[in-house]
């Protein structure tokens, strides 16, 4: 019993720990889908702003209303319960001010961002801002510092197997290298991101490299090359189902079409650009188109349309602000002018040149500057964020004890709840298997004089015949140990199943003398317990083994009676099986009169059914040979198995 009790409690707490868990698991779900609604709509207000061609609202109010709705979304988020969420507002939050242009403040986001990500121990949102502060510091012009953001990155990706930012952060890495004029270090990048990428299969990613990778073999001069990634875009944008790259497509087939020599093919490629800069407006593009009809002009031998297309490049870059590309076209220029004798031109273009270096450098000692000035900024912001984070943190510290205080309270009032319907419940339980108890014991005395009034019947038997009194005596004596047994066993309302074998052979071998010897028994067992630690109710088979004796094997000569047990999962199976003449010759035998045992073995089985609160049954049948001749009778009964506690 005390094994039950202590079961029961633990299946209380356990119902109780998980049902607390699943109702917080629930909360929690709840509130992030209602974050994530909020968030959601933010973006869209977002996406209205920025790349909607009229914006319902002024950029005050909107500035206002969105910083306004994200930082209380920031108070209400906690980063280490839904850090996805978190990390997606502050994304959104760092796009705000790097659409703005205000690159401390973006600064400010992205390095506040960092360093919660560290905090909280994941890698993949640091690796992801640190991609976003390397670009920062690449727009700036400042390489060493977005190389170095890089690196971090690249760092973390590989530490923790995050294969699409590598190639995020190596495509970045290349095109510092390609603006340094590092034209092997960016082909070396550039593969790099090609490898990673492929193994996610982000295609769009992959076609923005093999554009870069041609670009550089075209800058290399390598034809051939050029031809190759052309090809493999194009195949890619087939694989895509989208004209999306079609431009550059056509513009490495142009490069590539003059580096191989193929002159006429390269103004038929110019002619299909020119024709798509016109339907499309792509008017920025025109000046790579411009500069390889130059060069193709020079080499069929027309130099003034070399010249004019040449300097159409040129003014077209300048409109564009594109001063590594006016460069470039300077330089063309300026060969062209050596080339044909022009040096006088040659030498006011190397003028306009060098003042146009002396601006990129003045522009570059401006940024360098700058980003003096927001380094600086951006420590003042620093510690300001790191002061109001330690406020921020001591609330939230003391917001989590109130609420696990209250957390607490309402456990400990369910505990004392459910502790009372527990012990109410066991209580009731205690009660009614006391009666069902009282109820068998009562079943099993009415069996006992039952049993008795039988066994003496045999013993007036002996006593009748002639000569018999030596036999009742000797009869007398066993069956006086056979009730010892009875008596033993029935104090209990379950005995170690080898206890009621004992006692069904004693009243067989009891049997077998009252009879002469003219029947044969046997008991086989199949179990998987020890048939000592098996428990059954007292008393429970020996009424049909009696039955297969008096109304079975009695009336045939080499009478057999085969007992077989065995244990199929937690029911204990027993067969009893006589060779007697069968149901038909019984029931004319007893006249209609339905045995009392049989009476008192069903309504212990009812009791068993309530008590134990698993099925026990009994049936019994004639068994037929394959002519359909009786061969006796069978009773099977099933009994819930209880093993003995240790």
């Amino acid at each position: 019993m005390n094994y039950s009790v202590k079961y029961i409690k633990i299946c209380y707490m356990l119902f109780l720990v998980i049902f607390s868990q699943k109702s917080i698991m629930a909360f929690r779900q709840d509130q992030q889908k209602e974050f994530k609604r909020e968030i959601d709509s933010l973006t869209a207000d977002f996406d209205r702003y920025f790349f909607s061609d009229t914006p319902n609202v002024s950029e005050e109010i909107f500035r206002v209303s969105f910083l306004e709705r994200a930082d209380e979304l920031l108070g209400k988020l906690d980063k280490e319960d839904m850090p996805d969420l978190h990390f997606s507002l502050k994304d959104l939050i760092y796009h705000y001010f790097s659409f703005k242009h205000d690159t401390i403040m973006s600064l400010a986001v992205l390095n506040e961002t960092i360093a919660e990500a560290q905090s909280l121990n994941m890698p993949k949102h640091e690796a992801n801002f640190l991609i976003k502060k390397g670009v920062e510091y690449m727009i700036l012009g400042a390489n060493d510092s977005a190389l170095s953001n890089f690196n971090k990155s690249i760092y973390l990706a590989n530490t923790n197997k995050l294969e699409g930012l590598l190639g995020y952060t190596y495509n970045s890495m290349a095109i510092i290298y390609q603006e340094l004029n590092d034209h092997v270090g960016a082909l070396q990048k550039f593969h790099q991101a090609l490898a990673h990428l492929s193994v996610e299969k982000n295609l769009n990613m992959v076609a923005v490299v093999y554009s870069n990778l041609g670009n550089i073999s075209s800058d290399l001069e390598y034809g051939d090359s050029v031809f190759f990634y052309a090809r493999k875009l194009e195949e890619l944008n087939k694989e895509l189902q989208s004209d999306r790259h079609s431009f550059q497509i056509k513009e490495l087939y142009l490069a590539g079409a003059y580096l191989e020599g193929d002159y006429e093919g390269a103004l038929a490629y110019a002619d299909s650009l020119t024709v798509m800069i016109d339907e499309k407006g792509y008017k920025g593009a025109y000046y790579n188109v411009k500069y390889f009809l130059s060069k193709t002009m020079f080499e069929t031998g027309n130099k003034r349309l070399a010249y004019s297309f040449a300097e159409q490049a040129l003014n077209n870059a300048l409109e564009n602000k594109n001063t590594k590309a006016a460069i470039k076209y300077y330089n063309w220029l300026i060969w062209l002018d050596k080339y044909y004798g022009e040096y006088k031109q040659a030498l006011n273009r190397l003028e306009v040149l060098a003042g146009v270096l002396d601006s990129l450098n003045e522009k570059k000692s401006e940024q360098q500057l700058q980003l003096l000035l927001i380094n600086n900024e951006l420590e003042n912001k620093d510690r300001s964020i790191l002061e109001l984070n330690r406020h921020h943190d001591l609330d939230k510290q003391l917001i989590h004890y109130q609420k696990l205080l209250i957390i607490t309270g309402g456990l400990f009032f369910i505990l004392f709840v459910v502790g009372l319907i527990v012990f109410y419940k066991r209580r009731v339980e205690l009660q009614f298997i006391k009666a069902k108890d009282a109820e068998n014991r009562l079943l099993l005395a009415q069996l006992e004089p039952h049993f008795i009034f039988n066994a003496m019947s045999s013993v007036q038997y002996y006593l009748l015949e002639e000569n018999g009194k030596d036999d009742a005596l000797n009869y007398l004596q066993k069956f006086a140990r056979l009730i010892r047994r009875v008596l033993d066993s029935t104090r209990s309302s379950l005995v170690p199943l080898e206890e009621e074998l004992e006692t069904i052979r004693f009243f067989l071998d009891i049997q077998r003398v009252r009879f002469e010897n003219s029947f044969q028994y046997s008991i086989n067992l199949d179990l998987t317990e020890r048939n000592v630690d098996l428990l059954i109710p007292p008393m429970f088979v020996q009424p049909f083994i009696e039955n297969a004796v008096e109304y079975g094997v009695k009336e045939v000569t080499n009478g057999e009676i085969n007992i077989h047990v065995c244990q199929q999962g937690d029911t204990l199976i027993m067969t009893i099986d006589d060779n007697g003449l069968g149901l038909e010759a019984e029931t004319k035998k007893k006249k209609e009169h339905r045995s009392q045992a049989t009476k008192i073995t069903e309504e212990r089985i009812d009791v068993i059914r309530k008590l134990l609160k698993r099925n026990a049954s009994f049936s019994v049948f004639n068994r037929f040979d394959v002519k359909g001749q009786v061969l006796g009778v069978r009773v099977k009964l099933e009994l819930p198995i209880v093993i003995k506690p240790i």
